[in-house]
């Protein structure tokens, strides 16, 4: 599991870029990937497989819009092993 002390890193990150997200905390998932065996066979590597640990911080918030419409803001981080920031994902 990622450190709390990256995950607080991250949040401040993420809350000076998107200042709706401020204050509100992630479900933290994690998935494991592994590369695909027709990869594996086609390049013919006879390294053994490396299995990738990938995290993701899914952060939500229900806004009022103008027109006062409720709409479900959804931000995702997603995090390599590291705790580094590889993509981040925004719903309109």
């Amino acid at each position: 599991m990622i450190g709390s002390r990256k995950i607080n890193i991250i949040k401040r990150k993420i809350s000076k870029e998107f200042p709706e997200f401020k204050g509100v905390e992630p479900k933290i998932t994690e998935k494991l990937i592994s590369p695909q065996d027709t990869i594996y066979r086609k390049l013919s590597l006879g390294r053994p497989k490396r299995i990738r640990r990938i995290f993701r911080l899914k952060f939500q918030r229900t806004i009022e819009t103008v027109d006062q419409v409720e709409i479900e803001r959804i931000l995702t981080v997603t995090l390599d092993e590291k705790g580094e920031i590889m993509k981040i994902t925004e719903s309109r």
